[in-house]
C-alpha cells in the first residue's frame, strides 16, 4: 500500500503543473526558471518515495526514478535532470538502505539524464505517448537492476535474490506511474489515449514498427537462451552427479581391492608352508579360516590344479574372458592381480570378486569373496563415503544392495527400501549415469545412479538447486537483452531519423524552392540507392525545363577534368627534382579546392649555379582562374629565363599579363632568385603572403618584404628588389593563403601564428614531411568545413656548395701573409696559372687590407675566408666574411684611370683593380656582417 503513495502523489503533480503552465502566471516565467521548479518538485516527489517504499531485506522496494523521468519526458529535460539529481544526492547520504545506494543514487540520477535525452533527440521536445512512456521506464529500471547486481558480484547469490525480488514491483511500480501520468494529462488535454491514425508521419510509423519488430525479437531471443541455458545446466548437473557416483565407486574399489589382496597375501603364507599336502578338503578349512569363499591353484598353462570347490580342478581359465584376466600374472608384467565383482566364467550364475598372487613355484594362487563376504568387508567404507561426500549444498548419496535396501546412511533409513526415499530404479529401463527426476521429501530432485561391487550408488540433488545457476544466468541475461535491445532499438530509430526521416525533410525542402520557382534547386541526397533514385527522378523533372543548361553542365564538367589534367600537368610533380644536385632540395603540392585552381608553383635552373622558384595565387577559381594561371606562370618563367633580376622579373610580367586583361583578374606572387655557389638570394614580391625562412641552428620566421601591388593590376609598377644570403642549413617556406585563411565551421581563420609555431614545432623534418604534416594540421583545424581555397606549398632547403673551404683570420694587416698562404694552397690545389695567382693575390690584398683597417673601430675583429671551386666550369669563389661596421665598397665609383694620380685622387684604386681582376664582385650586408663574394674563372 505505501507504494500506491508516491505513484498518486506523481500523476497529481503531473496533472497540477500541467495546469499551472496553461492557466496561471507559473505558464508566464522565463523557461528556465520554470524547468528549475518543476525538477524540484519532483525531486521532493523522489524524496518522499524514497521513504514510503517496502523493506526487503536491507533494501527498500520503490518508485524513485519515475519521478524524474516524469519531468524529464513530460515538462523538458533540464527539469528532469534537476530532479534525478537531488533524488539522487538524497538517496545517496540520507536513504535506507546500504545495500543499494550507490547503483539506486546513479540510476536516479541516471533516470533524468536519460529522459531529457530521449525527449529532444527521439521524442522532438515532445511528450511521448503512453506506450513509450512505459517502454522507457522499463528500460531505466532494467538499468538500475543490472547495477544493483554488478555493483554486488563480491557475494552473487544474495545479489541475485535480492535483484530477481526487487526487479518486479520496482518495474512496474515505476512503469505504472509513468503511463498513468501520461494518460492523465492525455485526457486532460482531450486527447483519445489510445490513437488509430488514417495518416501519420514516417518517424512514428518507423517507431512503432521498429518497436515491434524490437520486441518479437527479444521474445524470440529470450526463449533461444532459455533452452541453450537449461541444455547447458542439465549437462553441468548430470557431470557433477555422474563425477561424484565417479569418485564413490573408486573409493569403494579402491578399499575393497586393498583389503581383498591383504587376505591374500595372508593366504599365500599359510599354503607356502605346507600347500604341497593340502588337497580341496585342506583348502576349505583354509578359506575358512580366512574368512573367503574359495581357494583356487593354477598354472601358466592356465588349468587349476587344486581347488577349494573339486568341481573347479581341471577347468581351463583361457576359456573365458573373466578367468582368462588372470593369466597376465605369468607374463612378467605383475606379481598380483585384483578383479571387480563379477559372474564368473566358470558358472555365469554366480558372482565373485577374485585376487591372485604369484607362489614361490612358479604357479598362482587365487582367493575370492561371495557377495556377503564382500559386503561385509565393504560397509565401513561405504558409511564414510556417504557421510563425507554430497552433491551441491543440499544433495545427498545413497547406496544400496542388490535387493534395493539402503546400506550405511547413517539415518532412520538404514536397512529400508530404496523406494521409501521416493527414488525408483529399474535396472533394465534406465541408464547408469543418466540423469532422472524422482520426488523426494515432497520436493523434485534430480538423480543418477552407478553399479559398483554389487552395490548401486545413488547422487541427488534438489531440482531448484540444480537450477539456480542457470536461473541467475538467464535472469542475467534477459535484463542484459532488454538494455541491449533497447539501445539497438534508439541506434536503429536514430539512425532511420538520420538516413531517412532528415533526408525527406531536405527533398520537401528543395521541392518547395522548385514550386516556388527556383529551377536552379537541384535535390542531391545521395545516402541510400533509394535516395539517390528519387532524387535523380526529380532532377530529371527539372531537367525538362532545363535540358539545354544541363547538357552545358555536363560539358563543362569533362572539359574541367582535362583543364585539370592540364595544369596538374604544367606543373612540376617529380621528386626529387634534381637528384643529382646536393646543393639544394625542393617539394611542392598543391591542393585544389575545385577541379582546377588559381594557385600554382614553379621551379626551374637558370644555369648551372642559380634556381628561380615561386609560388602564386590567381583570383577566383575554375576555369577562369586556371587559364589565366597559366598565362601567368609562362609569363613569369619567360622573364626569368631572360636572366633578369627578380624584381625585373615581376615587374615585366606586370606589364605583360596588364595586356588585354578585360576580365581584370589578377595575381599574387613571390619569387626567389638563389646563386647556389654564393647563396646570393633576390627576393620581389606581388601582394603574396611573406615566406617563412629558417636559419640553420634557428627557428622560423616571417621574412619581412614590402608585399608590393599584384601582378596585372595596374601597369607601369615597379617591384622592390630585396636581397639576403642563405648559409648551408637555411629553409624557406612559401605558402598560399588557403593555408592562412582556412576557417573551421566556427569561421575562425587557421593564422599565420599557428603555421609558424607548426613549422617551429616540425623544424628537422624533410621538406615532404613538412608540407605532408602542414595539409593534416588544416585539415585537422578546419574539420568538417569545406575547403574554399586552394593550398599550395613550396618548401626549399639550401644546402650550400660543399666543396667551400673556411678560415678565420685575426682581422689585422699582419694576418695578409697567412690570408694569402691560404688562398695560394687552394689555388694551388685547382691548378690554377702563376700569372693568374698573382692578380688574385694583389685583389685579395686589396679587400682584406681595407677590412683590416677600416671594418673594426677598435682593431680587434676576425674575417672569415672562404673557397669553393668547380672544375667542371673550372670557376673558383671567394668569400669574405667580417662582423665590422657596414660598408659597400662597390658604391664607389669607379676612379677615371685616364687621369694622372694628382688629378685623380685618393681612394677606389684598390676596390677597382679588384673589380678588373675578379670575374664578378658582389656585396651583402645580412645577419650583422659584410660578406664580399667574388669569382674568377680559372681555365
Amino acid at each position: 500500500m505505501k507504494l500506491l503513495i508516491p505513484i498518486f502523489v506523481n500523476v497529481a503533480l503531473v496533472l497540477l503543473l500541467h495546469l499551472a503552465e496553461k492557466h496561471t502566471a507559473f505558464g508566464r516565467l522565463p523557461a528556465l526558471a520554470r524547468q528549475a521548479l518543476i525538477g524540484v518538485a519532483f525531486g521532493a516527489v523522489a524524496i518522499l518515495a524514497t521513504h514510503t517504499g517496502i523493506p526487503f531485506h536491507g533494501v527498500v522496494i520503490n518508485v524513485r526514478d519515475a519521478s524524474p523521468m516524469c519531468a524529464g519526458l513530460i515538462f523538458g529535460g533540464p527539469a528532469g535532470i534537476v530532479s534525478g539529481v537531488i533524488g539522487g544526492v538524497y538517496r545517496y547520504f540520507f536513504g535506507v538502505g546500504d545495500y543499494t545506494r550507490l547503483a539506486c543514487s546513479i540510476s536516479c540520477v541516471l533516470s533524468g539524464v536519460l529522459s531529457a535525452i530521449l525527449r529532444k533527440y527521439m521524442f522532438d521536445n515532445r511528450k511521448p505517448t503512453w506506450g513509450y512512456g512505459i517502454c522507457v521506464a522499463c528500460f531505466i529500471e532494467d538499468i538500475h537492476m543490472l547495477m544493483i547486481f554488478f555493483l554486488h558480484l563480491y557475494a552473487p547469490t544474495e545479489a541475485f535474490q535480492i535483484t530477481k525480488t526487487i526487479t518486479l514491483p520496482m518495474v512496474l511500480g515505476t512503469a505504472l506511474t509513468l503511463g498513468l501520468s501520461l494518460i492523465a494529462i492525455t485526457l486532460l488535454q482531450k486527447e483519445p489515449v489510445f490513437r488509430i491514425r488514417k495518416k501519420t508521419n514516417i518517424a512514428q510509423t518507423f517507431q512503432r514498427w521498429l518497436l515491434i519488430c524490437i520486441i518479437l525479437a527479444y521474445v524470440l531471443t529470450s526463449l533461444l537462451t532459455f533452452r541453450l541455458q537449461t541444455g547447458i545446466n542439465n549437462s553441468q548437473v548430470q557431470d557433477n552427479i555422474t563425477q561424484a557416483l565417479s569418485d564413490v565407486h573408486q573409493d569403494i574399489l579402491d578399499v575393497s581391492d586393498r583389503h581383498l589382496l591383504d587376505i591374500t597375501e595372508k593366504v599365500k603364507e599359510d599354503y607356502e608352508k605346507d600347500g604341497a599336502k593340502l588337497d580341496s578338503k585342506g583348502l576349505l578349512q583354509l578359506a575358512d579360516k580366512h574368512g573367503v569363499v574359495g581357494i583356487n591353484v593354477f598354472g601358466k598353462d592356465g588349468v587349476i590344479t587344486k581347488s577349494s570347490i573339486p568341481s573347479f580342478v581341471g577347468f581351463q581359465m583361457n576359456s573365458g574372458k573373466q578367468s582368462a584376466a588372470f593369466l597376465k600374472l605369468f607374463d612378467g608384467t605383475t606379481t598380483s592381480y585384483v578383479q571387480a565383482y563379477q559372474p564368473l566364467t566358470i558358472d555365469p550364475t554366480i558372482s565373485r570378486k577374485y585376487a591372485a598372487v604369484l607362489l614361490s613355484d612358479g604357479s598362482a594362487l587365487q582367493v575370492g569373496y561371495s557377495y556377503d563376504q564382500f559386503k561385509k568387508d565393504i560397509d565401513s567404507i561405504i558409511f564414510s563415503s556417504t557421510k563425507n561426500r554430497h552433491i551441491g549444498q543440499n544433495g545427498f548419496i545413497l547406496i544400496a544392495d542388490k535387493d534395493w535396501n539402503l546400506v550405511a546412511t547413517g539415518t532412520e533409513y538404514d536397512g529400508k527400501n530404496l523406494s521409501t526415499v521416493g527414488i525408483y530404479i529399474d535396472a533394465d529401463k534406465t541408464k547408469q549415469n543418466t540423469v532422472y527426476e524422482a520426488t523426494v521429501n515432497k520436493q523434485p530432485y534430480l538423480y543418477a545412479y552407478q553399479f559398483s561391487e554389487g552395490y548401486c550408488i545413488i547422487g541427488a540433488i534438489p531440482k531448484s538447486e540444480a537450477a539456480y545457476v542457470r536461473n541467475a544466468s538467464l535472469y542475467i541475461t534477459i535484463l542484459f537483452e532488454i538494455l541491449i535491445f533497447a539501445i539497438l532499438f534508439l541506434m536503429l530509430y536514430f539512425l532511420i531519423k538520420k538516413v531517412v526521416i532528415n533526408n525527406l525533410h531536405k527533398i520537401n525542402h528543395s521541392l518547395a524552392r522548385i514550386t516556388d520557382g527556383d529551377l536552379d534547386v537541384t535535390v542531391d541526397v545521395r545516402s541510400s540507392t533509394e535516395f539517390s533514385s528519387l532524387s535523380d527522378d526529380i532532377n530529371t523533372t527539372v531537367s525538362t525545363l532545363k535540358r539545354y543548361i544541363a547538357e552545358a553542365a555536363s560539358r563543362i564538367d569533362q572539359e574541367l577534368e582535362y583543364a585539370r589534367q592540364i595544369q596538374c600537368s604544367a606543373l612540376p610533380s617529380t621528386f626529387p627534382a634534381y637528384p643529382e644536385e646536393t646543393r639544394f632540395d625542393i617539394y611542392a603540392t598543391m591542393d585544389t579546392a575545385k577541379e582546377v585552381g588559381g594557385d600554382f608553383y614553379d621551379f626551374y635552373l637558370l644555369d648551372e649555379n642559380r634556381i628561380a622558384f615561386l609560388i602564386a595565387d590567381v583570383s577566383g577559381k575554375g576555369i577562369p582562374a586556371s587559364l589565366f594561371m597559366m598565362t601567368a606562370k609562362t609569363t613569369i618563367k619567360a622573364m626569368a629565363e631572360r636572366g633578369l633580376s627578380a624584381n625585373d622579373i615581376l615587374t615585366e610580367a606586370n606589364t605583360m599579363l596588364c595586356q588585354g586583361n578585360d576580365a581584370g583578374m589578377f595575381v599574387t606572387a613571390c619569387i626567389g632568385v638563389l646563386d647556389l655557389q654564393s647563396g646570393y638570394l633576390q627576393f620581389a614580391n606581388a601582394g603574396h603572403n611573406p615566406p617563412l625562412v629558417r636559419h640553420k641552428d634557428g627557428s622560423f620566421d616571417y621574412l619581412k618584404l614590402k608585399p608590393g601591388f599584384v601582378l596585372a593590376g595596374m601597369e607601369g609598377m615597379r617591384y622592390r628588389l630585396e636581397e639576403r644570403t642563405l648559409y648551408p642549413g637555411d629553409r624557406i617556406l612559401l605558402y598560399t593563403d588557403g593555408v592562412t585563411e582556412a576557417t573551421d565551421i566556427d569561421n575562425r581563420m587557421y593564422g599565420e601564428e599557428r603555421l609558424r609555431t607548426f613549422a617551429n614545432d616540425h623544424k628537422d623534418c624533410s621538406a615532404k614531411e613538412m608540407l605532408e604534416g602542414i595539409r593534416k594540421d588544416v585539415l585537422d583545424f578546419t574539420g568538417s568545413a569545406p575547403q574554399f581555397d586552394d593550398i599550395t606549398m613550396l618548401f626549399f632547403d639550401y644546402y650550400g656548395d660543399t666543396a667551400m673551404h673556411e678560415q678565420i683570420f685575426p682581422a689585422k694587416v699582419e694576418s695578409l701573409t697567412d690570408l694569402q698562404a691560404f688562398y695560394d694552397k687552394q689555388l694551388e690545389d685547382a691548378g690554377c696559372p702563376m700569372k693568374a695567382q698573382l692578380a688574385i693575390d694583389i685583389a685579395l690584398e686589396e679587400v682584406f687590407v681595407n677590412i683590416a683597417k677600416y671594418a673594426y673601430a677598435d682593431g680587434h675583429g676576425r674575417v672569415t675566408a672562404g673557397f669553393a671551386y668547380d672544375p667542371e666550369t673550372g670557376t673558383a669563389t671567394f668569400r669574405l666574411r667580417d662582423n665590422g661596421k657596414p660598408f659597400d665598397p662597390l658604391q664607389r665609383e669607379d676612379p677615371d684611370v685616364t687621369l694622372s694620380a694628382e688629378e685623380r685622387g685618393i681612394g677606389g684604386l684598390g676596390i677597382y683593380i679588384t673589380k678588373k681582376t675578379m670575374d664578378t664582385v658582389t656585396y651583402r650586408y645580412e645577419h650583422g656582417q659584410n660578406v664580399l663574394t667574388m669569382t674568377k674563372t680559372l681555365s
